[in-house]
């Protein structure tokens, strides 16, 4: 037997050499077809933003163009109730003319507080018309959290749905002194405050005159953005013309869009997955889309089916939702053929496939306040995108020079070699994923958030020679040998939970105030099963101040939820109490 055995092991040897050349000669195809498409798709879109650059095209002309040509088309459905282009753009043009008259103008900021609905989108548009920049406020955000956005940017007036009343006068009573705020109050409200004024009032036909619109600039900013990032409190990320566009065009090439489809965002439009990537389709290129006031995985296919969705977006907690649903009817006979978005958990790919048949699932990579992306539009299971491999390093330097650096795992900083420059990393290795900044380039440009010592803070120089710069994510990657790449970690303190980014630093504060103890350290910690990182809480207590019984315990934390106004999200799951603070030294 050991004779039959040893005789089998070299005759195999042969065999299993063949099929691992054809196995590799099989993923060489594939690279090489992949990294030709991408390329192929990176250069179309190259050259179409190149036109809207000479052309010095803005979101809101692009909608002119697209209303025009789709005028009778449906443009958003949002419970039923349809909207075609004609009159989405009125309501656009309404906007714009009642706040020109009402004397805003170019550089003026809006506060948009208002859940996913057809005038969210006319709102934003209408404003960016005249110069305006609308601020996009988080519906989940209470009272002291809710101040933030609308102070670190110098917000003229906020404009909110009638369901916000309690949170919006909260607010008002903590406005810092000589911070005046204009109202304008959306839906019906027996109780709006006397500085309030009705939207509806103000784009009645009768007290508007000729549509105004200011001339504008591809470079202009129309969008603040909120989030995290990988530290410190919330930040306005810098939404232009430019980045909107980019975006818009990259997306329907990955994602083979067509005219006809129809796509479901059931995401919050204040974020930028719904806000962009999901209207860019509508604004831009024509194509309906079905909005959600609030996502439902129970209506998810429920709404796909019925509103005859071809195209569907998701973030990471998306996928364990839908999965965790009881199998029902539509799910069988939807007929949504390409799901797309950012952060659907490796572990979920096949499972999520083979359920819900779902042909083509996109997932990208990219920051908000990023300036560059990468996209993963064949299907490798739990990659977020690739970089390629049979294109010269020469070539992608100059067209989209995006790549990973070495950092030290401890602090996040870059590792650098004996002339002081950053190191790439090879297959198999985790890095930071780095941007080329050349701001004459839209591709390239770098705008960063409101606040410039924040952006400064996310750039990093001397990557490849003494002098560039290149825009640092915080986000660590690992690429294999096929040039595909995979999502790690965050370095920062900051984390994401339920698909929203948390910051550390605004939970600790509210601890603080909350609890009269100063020594406290927020983080974020792995659950297996769960996408994301849960919020912990350690708080030092020499004094012994707290009970900690079991039974206050969880009153102490409901009661905390609720003093502090914090967001469900935002709330710490496990909050430790101990005689001395303890520090994550991983996290």
């Amino acid at each position: 037997m050991a004779r039959i055995n040893t005789i089998w092991t070299n005759f195999s040897h042969p065999i299993k050499s063949l099929k691992n050349l054809a196995k590799e000669t099989k993923e060489i195809v594939h690279m090489i077809k992949r990294d030709s498409i991408g390329v192929l798709y990176l250069l179309q879109t190259r050259y179409t933003i190149h036109n809207y650059k000479v052309n010095d095209i803005t979101l809101s002309k692009k909608f002119e163009t697209t209303a025009t040509k789709y005028k009778h088309k449906t443009a958003l459905i949002h419970h039923g109730s349809a909207w075609t282009f004609e009159q989405l753009h009125e309501f656009v043009n309404k906007v714009a003319t009642a706040f020109a008259q009402a004397g805003f103008k170019k550089g003026d900021v809006v506060a948009l507080l208002m859940e996913s609905r057809p005038e969210f989108v006319g709102i934003w548009v209408g404003l960016s018309k005249i110069g305006c920049v609308t601020s996009l406020l988080n519906t989940n955000l209470k009272s002291q959290n809710l101040l933030h956005p609308v102070t670190v940017v110098e917000t003229r007036a906020l404009i909110y749905e009638a369901q916000f009343q309690s949170e919006v006068e909260s607010l008002l009573s903590i406005m810092p002194k000589g911070h005046n705020l204009q109202l304008f109050s959306f839906g019906a409200n027996q109780s709006k405050p006397n500085e309030s004024v009705p939207l509806e009032s103000i784009l009645e036909p009768s007290k508007l005159e000729k549509v105004v619109e200011h001339k504008g600039s591809f470079a202009d900013p129309i969008l603040y953005i909120f989030t995290s990032g990988t530290t410190g409190l919330p930040k306005a990320a810098i939404i232009t013309n430019s980045k909107y566009l980019i975006n818009g065009t990259g997306i329907r090439l990955v994602t083979k869009m067509k005219p006809e489809d129809r796509i479901y965002t059931p995401l919050p439009l204040y974020h930028f997955a719904g806000g962009v990537l999901g209207m860019t389709q509508v604004l831009m290129h024509g194509n309906s889309s079905v909005l959600r006031h609030k996502f439902s995985a129970s209506h998810f296919w429920e709404d796909c089916v019925k509103n005859e969705c071809s195209v569907a977006q998701y973030i990471g907690e998306t996928g364990r939702y839908l999965l965790a649903q009881p199998q029902d009817e539509y799910e069988k006979i939807h007929k949504v053929r390409c799901f797309y978005g950012n952060g659907l958990r490796p572990q979920l790919w096949p499972a999520f496939r083979s359920r819900f048949r779902i042909k083509d699932i996109v997932e990208f990579y990219g920051a908000t306040e990023g300036n560059g992306s990468i996209i993963n539009f064949n299907n490798r299971e739990g990659s977020c995108g690739f970089r390629p491999v049979f294109i010269p390093h020469w070539i992608l330097s100059k067209i989209y020079p995006n790549f990973l650096i070495k950092v030290d795992e401890n602090t996040g900083e870059p590792v650098r070699d004996d002339k002081g420059l950053c190191i790439r990393i090879k297959p198999g290795e985790i890095g930071q994923f780095v941007g080329m900044i050349n701001n004459k380039d839209p591709l390239k440009r770098f705008d960063g958030y409101s606040n410039s010592d924040m952006t400064q803070k996310k750039i990093v120089r001397d990557v490849l020679k003494h002098g560039d710069k290149f825009y640092a994510s915080g986000d660590l990657l690992e690429v294999d040998k096929y040039g595909y790449c995979y999502f790690r970690d965050r370095t920062g303190d900051n984390f994401r939970w339920k698909g929203e980014n948390v910051s550390t630093g605004e939970i600790e504060g509210a601890i603080a105030e909350f609890t009269h103890l100063s020594d406290c350290s927020v983080y974020g910690v792995q659950v297996s099963g769960y996408e994301g990182r849960a919020g912990m809480a350690a708080i030092a207590d020499p004094e012994r101040k707290t009970n900690r019984s079991p039974i206050l315990k969880n009153w102490w934390i409901y009661s905390f939820g609720r003093l502090t106004r914090l967001p469900n999200h935002k709330q710490p799951l496990v909050i430790h109490v101990d005689a001395g603070i303890i520090f994550p030294v991983n996290h």
